[in-house]
């Protein structure tokens, strides 16, 4: 690995962050309530790793040619549309907040689980162990963050 710029992982990083802006310019219709911060270490270790992924996934890349026959690109393919599944599902909803964290296919918390396994499959994808390793310790954070 070294540092140079991927536009593979430039790709990787934008993708999910189109549905975000869209979040941005039509938040939920029914939050009343202020956020009050539970997890202020949590928080910040979440906001260090998101910025730490981007520079990673970005900037240090390899001689391995990522393979578009690579099983890890295709899961992470799938966990990038039921990302925005759910995020269409909370947008035909009237944006009520209720389906920001509501489960999916039995799965609790879908905005913070799926897009964490897209990212790290997608980082293992680019043989980024890297970036990998901060999406873990990320995964664990946007969880606690997100769960409260």
């Amino acid at each position: 690995m070294y540092f140079g710029f991927s536009i593979k992982g430039l790709i990787v990083f934008i993708l999910p962050m189109i549905i975000n802006i869209i979040y941005v310019i039509f938040p939920p219709s029914d939050n009343k309530e202020e956020k009050v911060v539970k997890h202020k270490f949590a928080e910040m270790l979440e906001s260090a790793t998101r910025m730490l992924y981007m520079v990673l996934i970005c900037f240090i890349t390899n001689d391995y040619k990522s393979s578009f026959s690579n099983i890890m690109l295709y899961l992470a393919i799938i966990f990038l549309v039921l990302y925005y599944i759910v995020w269409i599902r909370y947008f035909i909803k009237d944006r009520k907040v209720e389906y920001l964290t509501k489960s999916f296919l039995f799965v609790p918390i879908p905005l913070a689980i799926f897009p964490v396994l897209y990212f790290l499959l997608a980082a293992l994808w680019l043989d980024n162990y890297i970036a990998a390793i901060v999406m873990i310790v990320f995964g664990i954070s946007h969880f606690i963050v997100s769960k409260n």
